[in-house]
């Protein structure tokens, strides 16, 4: 015989059945008060996966190199997992990751060591989905007692192991990293925010947009990421730099005694997804430093910024014209030459 609602308590069934699972608190990787202005956001979140997109030389690297510096700082391991093949330990340095230099004597071979895990010798997507799952497996076992962030630089321009092997193409890709990450990697890294999990992990995958083409005549280009949709839906929070056609960006040159070099970039930034609290800003105004960002919303906040970054960064403008600079007095201040800004 069914039991009538009005004799029955949910309560019997909520206490039995429901989970009684919390998460940790939401935290995120500082990337400095410029950014926050810029994006209403620190940085990337902590325990998710953020995508970091845009065209090139549009503030991508800056920023993953921001939060491998942070997550140093927060006692959190980072993993390089380089496909690109343009990193910079150098500009790594610069952006504040302790990096220390080794010779071999025989062969004048340099490697570079610190802080963090580096692999760049993966050829496909799944050689890199096993690497993730095995340093989880291993924190797991207490074989790594950190938290870890791995920073995927770039996640499209490594193919799957059937397309390397030439027997597929970009449908086979993008199937691949919807099993892989939709499936498998992204549960266990938003999994580990847990209450119950003793470590948080989280993916910075850097990403290029492609311009899909229109249907006809007068359809609009539809803007997607590389890797296919899966990606774009798993990643939590996305960043995008840039333009979405182009990278839309403005160099900020100076001259000293005649010779022009370029200090920084003006880039616009915009969160275009927020699932952990929900805030987006459009079209925020940053400046691009090797050392980091700095404020360039208006004209006068801009010119202070450009100002404080060679008052601060004397060694190094002194580096990039071969000669010394003691002040700003020094330097002269070019016009700033935009790039393509159709958006």
């Amino acid at each position: 015989m069914a039991i009538k609602k009005k004799d029955f308590s949910i309560s019997s069934i909520t206490s039995k059945y429901s989970s009684k699972m919390t998460y940790k608190p939401d935290r995120f990787l500082d990337l400095g008060d410029a950014f926050l202005d810029a994006t209403g956001l620190p940085g990337p979140a902590i325990g998710h996966m953020n995508m970091l997109l845009g065209h090139s030389d549009t503030g991508k690297t800056t920023a993953l190199l921001g939060a491998a510096a942070d997550a140093i700082k927060k006692d959190i391991l980072p993993v390089f997992i380089v496909t690109e093949q343009k990193f910079s330990f150098e500009h790594a340095e610069i952006m504040g990751i302790p990096v220390e230099t080794v010779v071999n004597e025989q062969t004048g071979e340099i490697t570079y060591t610190g802080n963090f895990i580096f692999r760049n010798d993966f050829e496909y997507i799944e050689q890199i989905t096993d690497f993730i799952n095995e340093m989880i497996d291993l924190q797991e076992k207490g074989e790594i007692p950190y938290d870890l962030i791995f920073l995927w630089d770039s996640i499209g321009s490594v193919p799957c192991k059937m397309t390397w092997e030439g027997k597929g193409g970009k449908q086979h890709n993008a199937s691949v990293l919807s099993d892989k990450i939709g499936m498998g990697i992204n549960q266990r890294i938003s999994g580990s925010r847990r209450s119950d999990k003793p470590y948080t992990n989280t993916l910075v995958i850097v990403n290029q947009p492609w311009v899909e083409l229109p249907d006809g005549p007068f359809g609009q280009p539809r803007i997607k990421a590389k890797g296919g949709d899966s990606v774009w839906l798993n990643s939590t929070i996305i960043f995008r730099f840039g333009n979405e056609k182009n990278a839309g960006t403005s160099k900020i040159p100076i001259t000293k005694n005649k010779r022009t070099v370029t200090i920084a970039t003006r880039s616009k930034i915009t969160v275009i997804k927020n699932h952990v609290n929900g805030i987006q800003f459009g079209d925020g105004k940053i400046m691009v430093t090797p050392h980091g960002f700095m404020r360039a919303k208006e004209a006068a906040e801009e010119k202070t910024s450009r100002e404080t970054y060679i008052k601060e960064h004397l060694d190094y403008i002194s580096k990039l014209f071969g000669e010394t600079v003691t002040s700003v007095t020094d330097i002269k201040f070019e016009p700033i030459i935009d790039e393509d800004t159709e958006d």
